[in-house]
């Protein structure tokens, strides 16, 4: 989706099939062997880096974040089902991490407190006023959505999932993943085309960019 091509961060990192190396890196983890941490942290850093930029936005709390990704694989990585799977897994952190973030945004808007909702000049990675408005005003759009049609949303479009991939991550059927996209899609396009800032990232490919399997 052109309209998302606003938005810093990493190249869209779909999930991996089972992969020898994650297991042996998960292996590594449970074993506490010291270079787990590094290891792991080089291969998807990228990775949960994009969910989370793509999701909550440019942040300051997305350093943040990604410490709270990896220390909570760590701390739970006794419990994975499936070592080979390790990049899902991480994936599955970072959107709860970021579910989490979301919410207490919110309340800090309902109670007034720190949190304006607006993006600050400095996140942004462009030079560009006119982009970082536009970065603003799309992320005021996501805002508006409910956590499952924003994650939803953000990883088809942002992230380049299929849609059965988004259903995986976000533990729900194929065809809530699909209302869900759809919503959230047919929100954030119909409130772009009228937006000063906007408009001019919406053409008339967004709403089938990247295809589909449904």
């Amino acid at each position: 989706m052109r309209l998302l091509r606003l938005v810093p961060g990493e190249k869209p990192g779909r999930p991996s099939q089972p992969d020898r190396m994650d297991a042996e890196l998960v292996a590594m983890a449970q074993a506490k062997d010291p270079r787990a941490a590094a290891l792991v942290w080089d291969r998807y850093a990228h990775t949960v880096r994009g969910i989370l930029c793509h999701t909550v936005g440019p942040r300051a709390e997305i350093d943040d974040l990604m410490q709270e990704v990896f220390v909570g694989f760590f701390r739970s990585v006794h419990a994975m089902r499936d070592p080979s799977a390790l990049k899902s897994y991480l994936v599955g952190i970072a959107i709860r991490s970021a579910r989490t973030m979301l919410r207490k945004r919110r309340v800090r808007r309902w109670l007034h407190l720190t949190d304006s909702g607006e993006l600050p000049d400095t996140a942004s990675t462009t030079d560009d006023p006119r982009a970082r408005a536009a970065v603003k005003n799309l992320y005021a759009l996501l805002d508006a959505l409910d956590d499952r049609d924003r994650m939803a949303f953000v990883l088809r479009y942002a992230e380049g999932y299929e849609l059965t991939e988004v259903a995986t991550a976000l533990g729900v059927s194929l065809a809530t993943a699909k209302r869900s996209i759809a919503r959230a899609e047919g929100f954030v396009l119909a409130r772009a085309r009228n937006d000063e800032r906007l408009h001019e990232y919406v053409d008339g490919g967004d709403s089938h960019e990247g295809g589909g399997d449904g």
